[in-house]
Protein backbone atom coordinates (compact mmCIF):
# COMPACT_ATOMS: atom_id res chain seq x y z
CA UNK A 1 0.00 0.00 0.00
CA UNK A 2 1.43 3.65 -0.90
CA UNK A 3 2.09 6.29 1.96
CA UNK A 4 -1.16 8.61 0.43
CA UNK A 5 -3.50 4.81 0.06
CA UNK A 6 -2.34 4.36 3.86
CA UNK A 7 -3.00 8.04 5.02
CA UNK A 8 -6.07 7.86 3.07
CA UNK A 9 -7.25 5.20 5.36
CA UNK A 10 -6.52 6.26 8.53
CA UNK A 11 -7.87 9.44 7.78
CA UNK A 12 -11.50 7.94 7.02
CA UNK A 13 -11.05 5.45 9.57
CA UNK A 14 -11.63 2.76 6.88
CA UNK A 15 -9.29 0.19 9.01
CA UNK A 16 -11.40 0.16 12.19
CA UNK A 17 -14.86 0.39 10.64
CA UNK A 18 -13.38 -2.70 7.59
CA UNK A 19 -12.53 -5.02 11.22
CA UNK A 20 -15.65 -7.72 11.50
CA UNK A 21 -18.10 -7.18 13.50
CA UNK A 22 -21.22 -8.92 14.60
CA UNK A 23 -24.15 -9.27 12.51
CA UNK A 24 -27.84 -8.24 12.80
CA UNK A 25 -29.96 -10.06 11.51
CA UNK A 26 -29.39 -12.19 7.92
CA UNK A 27 -30.79 -10.36 4.85
CA UNK A 28 -31.66 -11.35 1.96
CA UNK A 29 -28.58 -11.91 -0.37
CA UNK A 30 -27.92 -10.52 -3.20
CA UNK A 31 -25.46 -11.99 -5.45
CA UNK A 32 -22.00 -11.75 -5.37
CA UNK A 33 -21.63 -10.02 -8.41
CA UNK A 34 -24.10 -7.56 -7.83
CA UNK A 35 -22.42 -6.58 -3.89
CA UNK A 36 -19.00 -6.03 -6.09
CA UNK A 37 -20.27 -3.64 -8.37
CA UNK A 38 -22.28 -1.91 -5.57
CA UNK A 39 -19.13 -1.38 -4.01
CA UNK A 40 -17.43 0.08 -7.26
CA UNK A 41 -19.72 2.54 -7.47
CA UNK A 42 -19.92 3.46 -3.91
CA UNK A 43 -16.43 4.04 -4.19
CA UNK A 44 -15.81 5.61 -7.80
CA UNK A 45 -19.12 7.57 -7.84
CA UNK A 46 -20.40 8.11 -4.43
CA UNK A 47 -23.50 6.42 -5.87
CA UNK A 48 -26.11 7.66 -3.12
CA UNK A 49 -28.17 4.81 -3.85
CA UNK A 50 -25.88 2.01 -3.98
CA UNK A 51 -24.47 3.74 -0.73
CA UNK A 52 -27.62 3.05 1.01
CA UNK A 53 -28.24 -0.65 -0.51
CA UNK A 54 -24.30 -1.45 0.63
CA UNK A 55 -24.79 -0.06 4.12
CA UNK A 56 -27.87 -2.48 4.25
CA UNK A 57 -26.50 -5.19 2.53
CA UNK A 58 -23.75 -5.30 4.96
CA UNK A 59 -26.10 -5.64 8.12
CA UNK A 60 -24.51 -4.55 11.19
CA UNK A 61 -24.31 -1.53 13.11
CA UNK A 62 -21.53 0.03 11.48
CA UNK A 63 -22.62 -0.32 7.78
CA UNK A 64 -23.91 2.52 6.97
CA UNK A 65 -20.79 4.10 8.22
CA UNK A 66 -18.52 1.54 6.02
CA UNK A 67 -20.18 2.43 2.75
CA UNK A 68 -20.25 6.63 3.94
CA UNK A 69 -16.60 6.56 4.43
CA UNK A 70 -15.99 4.53 1.11
CA UNK A 71 -18.02 6.90 -0.88
CA UNK A 72 -16.16 9.73 0.41
CA UNK A 73 -13.08 8.49 -0.85
CA UNK A 74 -15.46 9.72 -4.58
CA UNK A 75 -15.00 13.51 -3.64
CA UNK A 76 -11.72 14.03 -5.67
CA UNK A 77 -12.66 17.46 -6.63
CA UNK A 78 -12.17 18.17 -2.68
CA UNK A 79 -8.63 17.44 -3.02
CA UNK A 80 -6.32 20.32 -2.02
CA UNK A 81 -4.65 20.82 -5.41
CA UNK A 82 -8.58 22.27 -6.40
CA UNK A 83 -9.38 24.37 -3.69
CA UNK A 84 -8.47 27.57 -5.51
CA UNK A 85 -9.24 26.54 -8.92
CA UNK A 86 -13.77 25.65 -8.44
CA UNK A 87 -13.52 25.51 -12.41
CA UNK A 88 -10.73 22.35 -12.64
CA UNK A 89 -12.85 21.09 -9.63
CA UNK A 90 -16.27 21.11 -11.53
CA UNK A 91 -14.41 19.79 -14.59
CA UNK A 92 -12.79 16.80 -12.52
CA UNK A 93 -16.60 15.90 -11.09
CA UNK A 94 -18.05 16.15 -14.59
CA UNK A 95 -15.48 13.84 -16.22
CA UNK A 96 -15.89 11.62 -12.96
CA UNK A 97 -19.24 10.51 -14.14
CA UNK A 98 -18.73 9.19 -16.79
CA UNK A 99 -16.46 6.63 -15.68
CA UNK A 100 -16.81 3.21 -15.99
CA UNK A 101 -15.50 0.23 -13.55
CA UNK A 102 -17.51 -3.40 -14.82
CA UNK A 103 -17.06 -6.33 -12.82
CA UNK A 104 -14.78 -7.99 -14.97
CA UNK A 105 -12.93 -11.66 -13.47
CA UNK A 106 -13.37 -13.32 -10.12
CA UNK A 107 -10.59 -15.80 -8.82
CA UNK A 108 -11.62 -17.50 -5.41
CA UNK A 109 -8.65 -19.08 -3.42
CA UNK A 110 -10.59 -19.79 -1.00
CA UNK A 111 -14.18 -20.37 -0.82
CA UNK A 112 -14.52 -17.36 1.33
CA UNK A 113 -11.81 -15.23 -0.35
CA UNK A 114 -12.65 -13.21 -3.76
CA UNK A 115 -10.13 -11.67 -5.62
CA UNK A 116 -11.74 -9.14 -7.74
CA UNK A 117 -10.70 -7.42 -11.32
CA UNK A 118 -12.27 -3.91 -12.18
CA UNK A 119 -12.66 -3.10 -15.38
CA UNK A 120 -11.78 0.52 -15.37
CA UNK A 121 -12.34 3.23 -18.29
CA UNK A 122 -10.03 5.89 -16.73
CA UNK A 123 -8.73 9.42 -18.23
CA UNK A 124 -4.74 9.26 -19.19
CA UNK A 125 -3.61 12.59 -18.79
CA UNK A 126 -0.29 12.03 -20.12
CA UNK A 127 -0.89 14.85 -22.89
CA UNK A 128 -0.71 17.60 -19.36
CA UNK A 129 2.85 16.26 -18.62
CA UNK A 130 4.59 18.93 -20.41
CA UNK A 131 2.99 21.54 -18.81
CA UNK A 132 3.31 20.13 -15.38
CA UNK A 133 6.92 19.96 -15.46
CA UNK A 134 7.13 23.21 -15.94
CA UNK A 135 4.66 24.21 -12.75
CA UNK A 136 4.79 21.20 -10.59
CA UNK A 137 2.74 20.80 -7.56
CA UNK A 138 4.72 20.94 -4.72
CA UNK A 139 3.96 18.42 -2.14
CA UNK A 140 6.82 18.68 0.73
CA UNK A 141 6.88 22.33 1.54
CA UNK A 142 4.87 24.02 4.21
CA UNK A 143 1.62 24.62 2.43
CA UNK A 144 -1.19 22.79 1.29
CA UNK A 145 -0.23 21.70 -2.61
CA UNK A 146 -1.74 23.32 -5.31
CA UNK A 147 -2.03 24.41 -8.66
CA UNK A 148 -0.62 26.95 -10.03
CA UNK A 149 -2.68 28.95 -12.59
CA UNK A 150 -1.00 27.52 -15.73
CA UNK A 151 -1.63 24.40 -14.76
CA UNK A 152 -5.12 24.72 -13.53
CA UNK A 153 -6.20 26.00 -17.18
CA UNK A 154 -4.37 23.38 -18.66
CA UNK A 155 -6.21 20.82 -16.50
CA UNK A 156 -9.19 22.21 -16.62
CA UNK A 157 -9.42 21.66 -20.80
CA UNK A 158 -7.53 18.45 -20.41
CA UNK A 159 -9.45 16.49 -17.75
CA UNK A 160 -12.86 17.09 -20.11
CA UNK A 161 -11.01 15.31 -23.69
CA UNK A 162 -8.41 13.57 -21.83
CA UNK A 163 -8.58 9.50 -23.45
CA UNK A 164 -9.41 6.79 -21.65
CA UNK A 165 -7.03 3.59 -20.98
CA UNK A 166 -8.52 0.40 -19.67
CA UNK A 167 -7.24 -0.31 -16.27
CA UNK A 168 -7.40 -3.56 -14.37
CA UNK A 169 -7.92 -3.53 -10.75
CA UNK A 170 -7.57 -6.06 -7.89
CA UNK A 171 -9.68 -5.85 -5.36
CA UNK A 172 -9.93 -8.49 -2.17
CA UNK A 173 -13.12 -9.40 -0.56
CA UNK A 174 -13.73 -11.34 2.01
CA UNK A 175 -17.18 -13.17 3.18
CA UNK A 176 -18.28 -13.75 6.55
CA UNK A 177 -18.96 -17.13 8.68
CA UNK A 178 -21.79 -19.00 7.36
CA UNK A 179 -22.37 -17.52 3.98
CA UNK A 180 -22.38 -14.01 4.66
CA UNK A 181 -21.63 -10.46 3.26
CA UNK A 182 -18.87 -9.92 1.55
CA UNK A 183 -16.44 -7.25 2.91
CA UNK A 184 -13.71 -5.20 1.29
CA UNK A 185 -10.19 -6.28 3.06
CA UNK A 186 -8.90 -3.36 1.40
CA UNK A 187 -10.02 -0.93 -1.08
CA UNK A 188 -6.66 0.97 -1.30
CA UNK A 189 -5.61 -0.18 -5.07
CA UNK A 190 -9.22 0.99 -6.42
CA UNK A 191 -8.96 4.34 -4.18
CA UNK A 192 -5.37 4.59 -5.38
CA UNK A 193 -5.68 3.69 -8.77
CA UNK A 194 -8.83 6.46 -9.20
CA UNK A 195 -6.99 8.87 -7.70
CA UNK A 196 -4.11 8.46 -9.74
CA UNK A 197 -5.73 8.92 -12.79
CA UNK A 198 -7.72 12.59 -11.73
CA UNK A 199 -4.95 13.77 -9.65
CA UNK A 200 -1.42 12.47 -11.16
CA UNK A 201 0.44 15.06 -9.32
CA UNK A 202 1.64 12.96 -6.02
CA UNK A 203 2.75 9.65 -8.56
CA UNK A 204 4.55 12.16 -11.17
CA UNK A 205 6.34 13.53 -8.43
CA UNK A 206 7.53 10.18 -6.50
CA UNK A 207 7.77 8.62 -10.08
CA UNK A 208 8.49 10.89 -12.91
CA UNK A 209 6.96 9.06 -16.13
CA UNK A 210 9.70 7.85 -18.66
CA UNK A 211 12.47 7.48 -15.61
CA UNK A 212 13.41 3.93 -14.20
CA UNK A 213 11.42 2.74 -10.81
Amino acid sequence: MRAREFTALKRLGLAALLAPVAALAAPPVPMPGHVFELYAQVIVHGDTAAQAELGRYLDTAKGPAIAAALASVSHLEQAPEMADWPQAAAALRRRQTSVRCSVGSVHHPQADIADVDYRCHLPDLTALLPVYRQHPVPFNGPHPPQMASELATAYTQMIATAPDRERIITVSFERDHDGGAWRVQNPSPLMGELADAFLPFFEWNEHPPGEDR
